[in-house]
């Protein structure tokens, strides 16, 4: 897995001069635009999710037991955007630990980075998992989600998972814990002394933990919330319902869980599509590396394995790009109080109007 990183330059024996110098220029060139490609997505994150947070303190309707598991992602990613993604970038790292073009960093910054590294995925990917429980609560037992889903409970849940992350952070940091980061933040500018079997002990461990199973929990609630919807929804078509609410309250109801699954299918889909890739890789590269042609030294090789390393080290801080628009664009109720809160910004005129502010309170999910 890490050994992979960057920079091959120094063992590429079976490489002509020629080839050698179109490597070193090539990786100088990729290693830029990956910086570049980090800064914008570091911008990104810090400005989607500090938005999230200000429109869920400032508007009222969004102070809702559900809505801080939102919030609390949002503080998840920003994390990544403050503190994880600018090490990448600032610090010039180098897979040969001896050559002269790493920069070395101190050991008390490495297990900082190391700890934030974890403590702000591994809270973001299980927020990310019990929104999904919290999402099928609600459309699976919508009156008995209302007494049992408080303020209270949701914070509760809230000090669970931020405690779980730390405890997993703490370990992390840990000089004998075979950790370099959930995506190799620091591999090759800290110098660490792992044991081999420990390394693979680790990272085996957290590929299950932070991803399988949780994706396993995801895929399965979703599955469970579009069988709840299929039923209400023959049973609205039978007239199962009739006798509770009224053929139009009915009908609302449903179109509201039919949004809250589409949402939920673009959320499954983009944490599989970037959190996958980078788990799969790990568990190749310690049982399965006769897959890839891993010592192969040739140009377009190496050429080809620094391109997937650093797309499928990228794609797990694109993530934390991704969840602010998907839970406050594709949400009605975000949707709807973040463009009241500019208005209010820029000063025009609320054209929401009552009838606007009714659906407003009615399209809570």
């Amino acid at each position: 897995m890490s050994h992979s990183q960057i920079n091959h330059t120094n063992e590429t024996s079976g490489m002509t001069d020629g080839d050698r110098l179109k490597l070193e220029e090539f990786l100088k060139q990729l290693v830029f635009w990956w910086k570049i490609t980090l800064t914008f997505i570091a911008i990104l994150i810090v400005l989607g999710n500090i938005w999230v947070l200000i429109v869920t303190w400032k508007e009222r309707t969004l102070h809702q037991p559900n809505k801080y598991f939102i919030a609390c992602l949002a503080v998840a990613d920003l994390l990544v955007g403050i503190f994880l993604i600018p090490p990448s970038v600032l610090i010039k790292k180098n897979s040969d630990h001896t050559s002269p073009q790493s920069t070395r960093i101190s050991v008390h910054l490495c297990r900082f980075i190391v700890w934030i590294d974890a403590v702000a995925l591994a809270t973001s990917i299980y927020t990310l998992t019990f929104i999904s429980l919290d999402r099928y609560l609600k459309i699976s037992k919508p009156l008995q989600y209302k007494s049992r889903m408080t303020t209270s409970r949701s914070l509760k849940v809230i000090l669970v998972i931020v405690l779980v992350a730390i405890s997993l952070a703490t370990y992390s940091a840990t000089p004998n814990s075979g950790s370099y980061g959930v995506v190799d933040t620091v591999y090759g500018t800290c110098n660490f002394k792992h044991d081999p079997n420990k390394v693979k002990t680790y990272y085996v461990f957290l590929a299950f933990s932070a991803f399988f199973i949780p994706a396993l929990i995801i895929l399965t609630l979703y599955a469970l919330i579009f069988r709840v919807a299929h039923k209400r929804n023959k049973m609205l078509s039978n007239g199962g319902l009739g006798q509770t609410f009224s053929d139009q309250n009915q009908r609302s109801a449903l179109r509201q869980d039919m949004k809250v699954i589409r949402m939920l299918l673009v959320v499954v889909g983009v944490f599989i599509c970037c959190w996958g890739p980078w788990f799969s890789w790990i568990l190749v590269w310690f049982y399965s590396r006769n897959i890839i042609e891993w010592e192969n030294d040739s140009y377009k090789n190496v050429h080809r394995m620094n391109i997937i390393h650093l797309t499928l080290r990228t794609l797990p801080l694109f993530n934390s790009l991704c969840n602010p628009f998907i839970y406050a664009c594709l949400d009605q109720t975000y949707r709807e109080a973040s463009k009241h809160l500019f208005r209010r910004m820029t000063c025009q005129p609320d054209t929401r109007g009552r009838q606007s502010t009714i659906d407003l309170h009615t399209s809570r999910i």
